[in-house]
């Protein structure tokens, strides 16, 4: 800022005392400084400026801060401020600089300066003050549309978290699932079959009618039937072992001719040494026509680990037995391994 005399800038008065007794602002010299805009707000730091020339700028409007410490000055020692010739807006956010103009007590070159409206006519700020409900009607509801939205938003935020505080666990075992199911597709081993079959007797027809197709048609799994799948010639025991090391899961369905089976017992002792290897996920047991205390003791060696679905006789609980059953053979996880009618 160029310190001059009284008429273009800074002056002393006649005892040449500290006090600045006339400021004259010419924008231009700080245009690369300060917005035109707006008055410096710098000049709330200057308590001895007793005339403050803005006239024939670009300003808006006077903010806050400075028409508060015009206030001050005028309190102090007086105040003359000079604002004609800007370009002043009329519109809701200039509301409380237009009945400042009207009510303050700091001497300004005029009550009524050329201001634009919101829709582009032009007025001036005693008619826009003498006109307040009339111009500015809608500055009440767009004050109360903000206010709405905001406590709407608040309260759609708050009412989120605390659903998602609520089902914090869920979310977490749900990202640690997705987690875990994407490790274990990249590492896991790639199996022949999902699902190898032990039985005895007459029960295949019942695997081949009622369980492989639901299985197989609509879960879309890789079943292994000894009576379908093995081919003739080879060794029993040697393809039984092979077949059960490249599935899966086992899937026992026990009946009352399994008890007397002695082939099936070698499928428990390799479905053990596979589970012990850890290349069997599951060992699944089905009961069929025949109670959990019936089942053979040779199976109380796997029940840390197996998993019992034991097969209703009445119809009515037929759906939920197959959801239990695909739950545990499309890998979703299962917090009660006992699952019973």
């Amino acid at each position: 800022m160029e310190l001059k005399h009284t008429e273009t800038g800074f002056s002393r008065n006649a005892n040449q005392s500290s006090h600045w007794i006339y400021l004259k602002i010419a924008f231009g010299i700080f245009r690369t400084i300060f917005s035109n805009q707006s008055i410096p707000e710098q000049l709330n730091t200057h308590t001895n400026i007793k005339v403050l020339d803005v006239r024939k700028n670009l300003l808006t409007t006077i903010n806050s801060l400075i028409r508060n410490w015009a206030d001050q000055m005028h309190e102090i020692h007086g105040m003359t401020l000079y604002l004609d010739g800007n370009a002043f807006i009329c519109n809701c956010d200039n509301l409380d600089f237009i009945r400042w103009i009207h009510t303050t007590k700091v001497d300004l070159d005029s009550r009524s300066y050329k201001c634009q409206l919101s829709n582009g006519s032009v007025t001036d700020t005693l008619t826009a003050y003498n006109s307040f409900s009339e111009l500015f009607a809608d500055c009440k509801s767009t004050m109360w549309l903000t206010f709405a939205s905001t406590l709407l938003s608040t309260c759609i935020t708050i009412s989120l978290l605390l659903l998602l505080y609520s089902k914090r666990w869920k979310i977490a075992f749900s990202i640690y699932g997705v987690i875990r199911r994407t490790i274990e597709k990249k590492i896991r081993k790639t199996y022949q079959y999902d699902v190898y079959m032990s039985y005895e007797g007459e029960i295949v027809i019942w695997i081949k009618d009622v369980l492989a197709p639901k299985l197989e048609d609509e879960w879309g799994l890789t079943m292994c039937i000894k009576d379908r799948d093995f081919l003739i010639g080879e060794s029993l025991l040697d393809t039984e072992a092979e077949c059960i090391k490249n599935s899966r899961y086992i899937i026992f369905l026990i009946t009352p001719e399994f008890k007397s089976s002695r082939d099936c017992l070698f499928e428990l002792d390799r479905a053990k040494y596979e589970k012990v290897t850890k290349n069997l996920d599951k060992i699944i047991v089905i009961t069929k026509d025949i109670i959990v205390t019936d089942i053979p003791y040779e199976f109380s060696y796997i029940w840390n680990y197996a998993y019992v679905v034991q097969w209703p006789k009445e119809e009515e609980d037929l759906n939920d037995t197959w959801r239990r059953l695909e739950m545990l053979l499309t890998d979703c996880q299962v917090q009660n391994k006992q699952i019973a009618r």
